[in-house]
């Protein structure tokens, strides 16, 4: 086991749900928000308001938006699997699916990674103000390399994403005391669409490392969400309230059958 994902394990970091989404990052019990929570506080720019409002409404933008949600979980879940060296039935996947996972497929044997470092880790380190998890690192040609699978178009916070990634995993490498070869030396985004036609088409897209970019936009997020006091708070837990309900009816209808003895 990689040595950052070895530390990682001992942290015990979970998920924290709540109007968005937040990390316990070690055990004592230090909570941070995602970095994609964090990256929320950037605008999306031009072309994404001009989607929004190419919408009947916002309702049914949202619900474009979610399925483009599910879509890309489902691409990453696969190719998660894949990856794993597990075989995956797409028999119930649309095209929108396995096209995308054919230009993954596409994408692996045109590169062919020497070594897969690690795939879906959390990464969090006491003091810096954001955590996350990552989709996969492999040794690409003997460098390390921070792989961020998309199923969209290229965004700029893209370049913010990996570069919070990488922030949060060379710290934990100097942490332990590890030598260059153990840090991330590249960051790129894989993206995968569905609008070949004849063969497919994966972007391999090299990604800016911006760690300038990276701290202004945390800062602007403690900014816009802190309490009174200058304080961030995190997210209160849902309440676990129960969800399955059922009538006694059969008990009833007994307790009946009784009273009428009496009647």
């Amino acid at each position: 086991m990689h040595p950052v994902i070895e530390w990682m394990n001992e942290q015990n970091s979970k998920s924290v749900e709540g109007n968005y989404r937040w990390y316990k990052i070690n055990k004592d019990g230090e909570k941070v928000p995602s970095v994609t929570t964090v990256l929320n506080i950037i605008d999306k720019g031009e072309h994404f308001h001009k989607w929004l409002a190419n919408h009947l409404n916002y309702d049914h933008a949202c619900s474009v938006r979610d399925e483009a949600a599910q879509r890309g979980t489902d691409v990453h879940d696969i190719v998660e699997t894949l990856i794993n060296n597990e075989p995956v039935n797409l028999e119930n996947y649309g095209k929108d699916i396995i096209k995308r996972i054919m230009s993954f497929e596409k994408w692996w044997e045109d590169t062919m990674p020497m070594d897969i470092v690690a795939v879906e880790e959390v990464l969090a380190y006491p003091g810096i103000f954001y955590a996350g998890r990552f989709d996969f690192i492999a040794n690409i040609k003997g460098r390390n390399t921070l792989i961020d699978i998309k199923t969209g178009g290229h965004y700029k916070t893209h370049d913010l994403q990996a570069t919070m990634y990488k922030i949060l995993w060379d710290t934990i490498c100097e942490h332990l005391g590890l030598d260059q070869e153990y840090m991330i030396h590249d960051l790129y985004g894989l993206y995968l669409k569905d609008s070949w036609i004849k063969a497919p088409n994966p972007q391999f897209k090299k990604l800016q490392f911006r760690p300038k970019e990276v701290e202004a936009a945390v800062t602007l997020w403690r900014y816009n969400n802190e309490n009174a006091y200058g304080k961030v708070l995190p997210p209160k837990q849902k309440d676990t309230l129960r969800t399955k309900f059922k009538l006694r009816m059969d008990e009833y209808e007994n307790t009946e059958k009784n009273l009428d003895e009496y009647l």
